[in-house]
C-alpha cells in the first residue's frame, strides 16, 4: 500500500512538473514574440553583419571535419578533469570578470545604487556600521545615503556591503565582482551535477554558457548586490537540495542545510525579497522531503536554522543601530524621510503605491500601480533579459527550449527542470509586484536567475543533441548525427561572436559620463592632497569619497558646491581647515579666494530631508516660488504644513542641524532668510529647545524677502534649530540660515 502511495505521489509530482516546464515556457515564449521578436530579428541581422555567419560556416566545417575522425566536442569537453575544468572555468571567469571592469566600465562607479554602496563599505572598512554626520553635512552628498540622528548611512542591507568592505580595506572593491563570479563558477557546476546526475558534457556546457553570458559580464563589471546575491541564491539552493531530506542522510548532508541556512541568510541581508522569494520556490521542495523522509528532512532543516539565526540577528542588530528598530530598515527609514507618501516604496497594488516622485521619479496615479502597470514592467525587464542574457536575442530561447524539454522527456527530467522553472516564475511573478522597473545594468532583478538559464539552455543543448539518436539507423540519422556534431563545435565560435557583439552594443553607451570615464576624478586628483574642491555634481564627490567616517582623510577633500558664501563658511570646519580651495569649472581646476572670517551658511535647500518634521513635510523647490527674488544656490526648503501628516494641536515644526566655528562662539546673530508669500504662516524659531524670540510674521502680498535676525548666545559646534509654524495650513520658505557676529545685527 506505501509503494502504491509512493508511485501515486511520484506521478502526482511529475505531472505537477510538466505542467509548470510547459506553461512558464509557453508563457514565456508569448512574450518573446510579442514583446522581444524586433530585438531578435535586429540582432540576428547585425550579428550576420558582423561576420558571426562567416565564423560558424567555418567553425561548423572545421567541426565536420573532426567529428568524421569521431573527435567530438563533448569529448573535447571531458578530456580535462572535473577539478582542472572547473578551475579553468573559475580563473576564466576570474579575468573576464575584471577585463568588464576595468576596460568596459574603466573601473569607476556611475550608477546611484554603485554609489550607495561603496559609501556603506568604506564607512564598513573604517570600523564603522554608519559614518558620523559631519559638520555642515549638506556638504556631503552620497546617492541613497542620509543624514540621520548624527548617522550617514546608506539604504542598502549589509550583506553585500561587508563584502565589498574587505575588498575596500585590501584597495581591491572592483575585485569583488569578479570574485564572486568566479565562485558561482563553482556553484554552478554543482547544480549541474544535481541537475543531470554527475559530472559529464552538459554539467560543464552549462558552465561555459555562464561564462559566455553577457549578463554576467555586465555585472561582473560592476559595484552593484546582484553577483552576491546570485552566489548566495546558488548556494542556499544547493544546501537544500544535498542536505534536506537528501537520499544520503549523514554528516555532509547536515554540512550543506547549514550551508543553506548561511546563504539564505546572507541572501536576506543582500537582497531580502529575493530571499523570501527563494524560500517560496523552495517550499514546494521541502514539504516534498518532509513528507518522505520526514526525520531526516527535520534534522536537516533544524541545522539550517540553528546556521541562519545568528546572521539574522546581525541583521537585526544592523538595523537597530541605525533607525532604533529591528523592524524599520534603513530603506524604509530613508523613505519615510525623503517622500511625502511615505509608504509608497512597497509591494503590491492600490493607491499610493509608487507614488514616490522625488527618489524614483514615479507616480501612477490616484489608483497607485496596478496589474496592466505590472504587466508593463514586467514585458520591459524580459525584453532586458532576452538581449541581455547572451548579448543576442536569438540565444535567449535556450532555456525556453529547456523547458519545453522537460516537459516532454522522462519524469526525473521534468521534475529536476521544472524546480528550475519554477523558480524562475516565482521571480518573475514576485518581482511582478513591485513598481520600479529595475533595468540598468540589464533585468537587474532577475540577475540570481542566471544560474538557472545557463542550465536550462544546456539541457536545451543536451535535447537537441539526443534527437538523431531517436530516429531508426540509417542514412538519414547519420547525416543528422554528423550535422547536430558540426554544429556542436559551432557552438564556441557562436558565443564568441555574440560577446563581441554585446561589448560593441554596450561599449559606447559603458561611459562613465558622470565622470568622462574616471578623466574628472585624475584632474580632481591634481588639485593635491590639501586641497579641498567644490564640484557642482551628486556623483563625483562621492565617487572620490574614500574615508566617509574619516573626512579630513581625503586627499584632496571633494564636497558639493553650494555657491562662494556657503563654500566660504565650509572652509572653516574641522574637515576643511587650512585646505585650498578649488572649483571644478568644465573639466579645469579654478583656485579659489575666501575670506577667512566669512560667516557660516546653511543653503536650506539643501538640508532636504529634514530629519524632524511633525505635522508637514519639508522639501527642496528651485526659485519660482520666490516670484523672482534671488534666491541663493537657486533653491529653497519648502515645508508645507498638513502634507504629509496632519497639523497636530500645538502647530507643525521642523528643525534641522547648525553649526558654529569655534572662533565664533558666544553671542551671534542667528540670520533667517525667508520669503514671505500670501500662504505664510507666522514662525516661532529656536536652538536646542531655547526659544530665540518671539513670534514672526512672514506673510505678504506677493512673494518677498522676509529676513529675521535673532540674538543667541552659542558654543562652538553642532546644535538645533527648529522652526514652528503657526497655524492650521501654509507654506514656508526659507533661503538659508546664517550665523553671523553678534556685531553684524
Amino acid at each position: 500500500m506505501a509503494s502504491g502511495k509512493a508511485l501515486l505521489g511520484d506521478q502526482l509530482r511529475t505531472w505537477l512538473a510538466r505542467a509548470v516546464c510547459l506553461g512558464f515556457a509557453g508563457w514565456l515564449s508569448y512574450l518573446a514574440l510579442r514583446f522581444g521578436s524586433r530585438a531578435v530579428v535586429d540582432d540576428a541581422v547585425a550579428w550576420a553583419g558582423q561576420g558571426g555567419v562567416m565564423l560558424v560556416v567555418l567553425s561548423g566545417l572545421l567541426g565536420w571535419w573532426l567529428v568524421r575522425r569521431r573527435v567530438t566536442f563533448s569529448r573535447v569537453l571531458m578530456a580535462p578533469s572535473g577539478a582542472a575544468f572547473i578551475g579553468g572555468a573559475f580563473a576564466l571567469a576570474l579575468v573576464t570578470g575584471l577585463c568588464a571592469h576595468y576596460l568596459l566600465l574603466h573601473g569607476v562607479p556611475d550608477v546611484p545604487d554603485e554609489l550607495g554602496y561603496l559609501h556603506q563599505a568604506r564607512s564598513f572598512a573604517d570600523g564603522w556600521l554608519a559614518a558620523p554626520s559631519p559638520p555642515l553635512e549638506e556638504f556631503h552628498y552620497a546617492s541613497w545615503a542620509i543624514h540621520d540622528a548624527g548617522s550617514w548611512y546608506t539604504v542598502f542591507p549589509p550583506g553585500y556591503g561587508v563584502l565589498l568592505g574587505l575588498g575596500v580595506q585590501g584597495g581591491v572593491p572592483g575585485l569583488v565582482n569578479p570574485l564572486l563570479g568566479a565562485l558561482l563558477c563553482l556553484v554552478l557546476f554543482e547544480l549541474g551535477k544535481e541537475l543531470f546526475g554527475g559530472d559529464g558534457a552538459l554539467p560543464r556546457l552549462a558552465v561555459l554558457l555562464y561564462l559566455a553570458s553577457w549578463f554576467r559580464m555586465l555585472h561582473a563589471g560592476s559595484f552593484m548586490a546582484h553577483p552576491t546575491a546570485a552566489l548566495a541564491t546558488g548556494v542556499a539552493l544547493l544546501g537544500v537540495l544535498r542536505g534536506v531530506g537528501a537520499a544520503q542522510p549523514g554528516r555532509r548532508a547536515l554540512v550543506w542545510a547549514a550551508a543553506a541556512g548561511a546563504a539564505g541568510a546572507a541572501l536576506l541581508a543582500t537582497r531580502p525579497l529575493n530571499a523570501v522569494l527563494l524560500a517560496l520556490a523552495l517550499l514546494p521542495v521541502v514539504v516534498a522531503r518532509i513528507a518522505a523522509r520526514p526525520r531526516v528532512a527535520l534534522r536537516g532543516l533544524l541545522h539550517l536554522v540553528v546556521a541562519a539565526a545568528p546572521l539574522l540577528l546581525a541583521y537585526g542588530a544592523y538595523d537597530r543601530a541605525l533607525t532604533g528598530s529591528a523592524l524599520l530598515t534603513p530603506q524604509q527609514r530613508y523613505m519615510q524621510l525623503k517622500e511625502a507618501r511615505k509608504d509608497c516604496f512597497r509591494l503590491g497594488f492600490g493607491p499610493g503605491v509608487g507614488q514616490c516622485p522625488i527618489t524614483q521619479n514615479s507616480n501612477f496615479g490616484p489608483e497607485g500601480f496596478q496589474l496592466h502597470d505590472a504587466k508593463n514592467n514586467t514585458a520591459r525587464r524580459l525584453a532586458s533579459l532576452q538581449r541581455d542574457l547572451f548579448a543576442i536575442a536569438p540565444l535567449a530561447w535556450l532555456p525556453i527550449l529547456g523547458l519545453f524539454g522537460g516537459a516532454l522527456g522522462a519524469a526525473a527530467a521534468a521534475r529536476r527542470r521544472a524546480l528550475y522553472g519554477w523558480l524562475g516564475l516565482v521571480s518573475i511573478l514576485g518581482y511582478g509586484l513591485f513598481f520600479y522597473h529595475g533595468v540598468a545594468y540589464g533585468a537587474r532583478f532577475y540577475y540570481e536567475l542566471l544560474p538557472a538559464a545557463a542550465l536550462l539552455a544546456a539541457a536545451a543543448l543536451g535535447d537537441l543533441g539526443a534527437l538523431p539518436a531517436r530516429l531508426p539507423p540509417g542514412r538519414v540519422r547519420g547525416w543528422l548525427a554528423g550535422l547536430g556534431g558540426a554544429l556542436a563545435w559551432s557552438l564556441p565560435a557562436i558565443l564568441v561572436v555574440a560577446l563581441l557583439a554585446g561589448w560593441a552594443r554596450v561599449a559606447p553607451n559603458g561611459k562613465r559620463a558622470r565622470t568622462d570615464d574616471g578623466r574628472t576624478l585624475e584632474v580632481i586628483r591634481r588639485a593635491g592632497p590639501d586641497a579641498v574642491v567644490f564640484v557642482d555634481s551628486m556623483v563625483v564627490p562621492a565617487a572620490m569619497l574614500l574615508h566617509p567616517a574619516a573626512l579630513g582623510r581625503g586627499r584632496p577633500l571633494v564636497v558639493a558646491d553650494l555657491g562662494d558664501a556657503a563654500n566660504a563658511g565650509y572652509l572653516r570646519t574641522p574637515q576643511a581647515r587650512g585646505r585650498r580651495p578649488f572649483r571644478l569649472v568644465a573639466g579645469t581646476l579654478v583656485a579659489q579666494s575666501y575670506a577667512p572670517d566669512a560667516p557660516v551658511r546653511h543653503e536650506a535647500g539643501n538640508k532636504y530631508p529634514l530629519q524632524v518634521a511633525h505635522g508637514g513635510f519639508g522639501d527642496r523647490v528651485g526659485a519660482g516660488p520666490a516670484g523672482g527674488n534671488p534666491v541663493s544656490g537657486g533653491e529653497l526648503l519648502r515645508f508645507r504644513l498638513g502634507v504629509s501628516e496632519p497639523v497636530p494641536p500645538g502647530g507643525a515644526w521642523f528643525g534641522f542641524p547648525i553649526w558654529v566655528a569655534p572662533e565664533d562662539a558666544g553671542a551671534l546673530t542667528v540670520h533667517i532668510e525667508a520669503i514671505a508669500t500670501p500662504q505664510s504662516p507666522r514662525l516661532g524659531s529656536a536652538v536646542d529647545g531655547a526659544s530665540l524670540g518671539p513670534w514672526q510674521d512672514t506673510r505678504a502680498d506677493k512673494p518677498t524677502p522676509r529676513p529675521i535676525d535673532l540674538p543667541a548666545t552659542l558654543t562652538a559646534g553642532a546644535h538645533w534649530l527648529t522652526v514652528r509654524a503657526d497655524g492650521p495650513s501654509g507654506t514656508v520658505l526659507l533661503d538659508y540660515v546664517e550665523l553671523r557676529p553678534a556685531a553684524r545685527r
